[in-house]
């Protein structure tokens, strides 16, 4: 009988834990009339979290494009790079770290430069839409 006890309690206790390892995720989603942008956070541990940001081209010729500007900011978090599409239509950025992590319901605010023109996006999780 203890041998089964024993044999619960290891049971449990791996199921508990498995419970606690498996990551969250928040995402944040918008678009303008030419770009739409997703930043994704994906919450590893109490701890430790990656984020990464995606921002697709939403017109016919990406490889006309060009250079493209980026910069993201948010509450606790911000950014800023610089891709070349040629062809490719997604710009994808990400990092890692421990710090904080925004709220569900901030926005993040970004801006996309190529070309001469300039738009600006709102991203914002489901729990913020309206």
């Amino acid at each position: 009988m203890k041998k089964v006890l024993i044999g619960l309690w290891v049971i449990t206790l791996a199921m508990l834990s498995g419970c606690l390892s498996h990551p969250s995720m928040i995402q944040f989603t918008g678009e303008s009339k030419t770009w739409s942008a997703n930043y994704t956070i994906t919450k590893l541990n109490r701890e430790d979290h990656i984020s990464r940001l995606q921002i697709r081209y939403k017109g016919k010729d990406p490889a006309n494009v060009g250079r493209v500007k980026y910069k993201f900011t948010g509450t606790t978090m911000g950014g800023s790079g610089e891709q070349k599409l040629s062809g490719n239509r997604d710009i994808v950025s990400g990092s890692g770290g421990n710090g904080a992590i925004p709220l569900e319901d901030p926005t993040i605010q970004v801006t996309v430069e190529w070309r001469g023109h300039q738009e600006e996006m709102e991203l914002s999780t489901g729990a913020s839409r309206k």
